[in-house]
């Protein structure tokens, strides 16, 4: 799913994500809704270079399997991949927002 590193030491591997991204979470505030397009509870991360901040709704989050830094960092590479490198950063600046693929969502009974 994410590209990876094998590292080895003695008799054990540990498989390490690559990033490319440096990311720093940050701490949940419901004060900072309208930041986040009025959505109280959010997983978000400070984008250190090119500096900007990306989010995505803790819900959406839920649904993620292993939703962490690498996940994030991977939708980012995407993002800038399909935005171009100007877009992609003005697009950081303003907060991006990130979404959960609509096949991983639960439907509802």
């Amino acid at each position: 799913m994410f590209p990876a590193r094998v590292l080895t030491g003695g008799a054990a591997s540990v498989r390490v994500a690559l990033v490319t991204f440096e990311l720093i979470r940050e701490v949940p505030d419901v004060a900072l809704a309208p930041a986040f397009d009025g959505e109280p509870l959010v997983q978000s991360f400070r984008v250190v270079k090119p500096r900007g901040r990306v989010w995505i709704t803790t819900a959406e989050a839920f649904t993620v399997p292993a939703f962490g830094r690498p996940w994030v960092d991977a939708r980012l590479v995407e993002a800038e991949a399909a935005l171009g490198a100007r877009a992609f950063r003005r697009a950081l600046r303003d907060g991006l927002r990130l979404h959960a693929e609509t096949a991983a969502l639960p439907l509802a009974a």
